[in-house]
């Protein structure tokens, strides 16, 4: 974490002062002895301050919010963190839109590092939501807002399987308001039905990507409502765009990439 890293920056530095000194007691306090040693070698930029090292998990969970620190919300449980990349189980078609699906189900191949949290607004009949940190190597985020933005441009839809392992065909469309957050963000929306014992159900939902330097930040919110519904009942429960809770994510994962 960023007060471990800092930690060993102390000691080093620390360390220096004692070998000076030592230098300065074996000489006598001759200080043409001192101007003549070689000179301590100049201590490396913390990796987090450079940007060479992802955050870790641990950061990266640091980092979420927590009960009572996000207005307007509810923080349902601790943050899950893991390390490593995880893995797409490539079950979409066509498979150019495989991204678009990874970043709503939480997959983040290419990452190093990632942290979840669920939260829910504190209004009537809640969406799910999730909030995702996720590291990167160097230009690795920016490749993976690249990706969805790819993604998007080729598929107006796509199929996946269901729990119950029929297919459904996913409709998809950016969404019509792209918020400003970060270094680069991009919204889309996705929707499909399904039908279990005789009951048909509409999922919607959206899916907000931010980069914030070589980390994104990934909310996703859906809710699933009865077919039956009016479009314009529908249209009630569909998740909308939180611009003060990214822009506020946002910053909060940047200050964890300079801390």
């Amino acid at each position: 974490m960023s007060s471990s890293r800092g930690s060993r920056s102390l000691v080093a530095v620390a360390a220096g002062a004692v070998f000076a000194l030592a230098g300065g007691c074996a000489s006598g306090g001759d200080d043409t002895a001192d101007e003549s040693a070689p000179s301590p070698p100049a201590l490396s930029p913390r990796p987090s301050a450079t940007g060479q090292q992802p955050l870790t998990a641990a950061e990266l969970a640091a980092a979420l919010p927590r009960q009572g620190a996000l207005p307007g919300y509810r923080v349902n449980s601790a943050p899950e963190a893991r390390t490593g990349a995880e893995k797409s189980d490539h079950s979409v078609r066509p498979a150019a839109c495989q991204p678009l699906e990874d970043a709503r189900s939480g997959v983040f191949a290419d990452s190093a590092a990632g942290a979840r949290v669920p939260i829910s607004p504190l209004k009537f009949a809640p969406p799910t939501e999730t909030l995702t940190f996720t590291s990167y190597r160097p230009r690795g985020a920016a490749a993976h807002l690249a990706s969805l933005t790819t993604a998007l441009d080729a598929c107006p839809s796509f199929s996946m399987p269901t729990r119950y392992g029929e297919r459904v065909s996913v409709d998809v469309a950016r969404a019509e308001d792209q918020v400003s957050a970060g270094d680069a963000s991009v919204s889309f929306r996705l929707h499909w039905a399904t039908t279990a014992k005789g009951f048909t159900s509409d999922t919607y939902v959206l899916v907000t990507t931010v980069r914030s330097g070589e980390a994104i930040l990934t909310d996703v919110a859906d809710t699933g409502v009865g077919s039956q519904l009016s479009d314009a009942k529908k249209r009630a429960f569909l998740p909308k765009p939180d611009e003060r809770l990214l822009k506020s994510q946002a910053d909060a994962l940047g200050r964890a990439q300079h801390a």
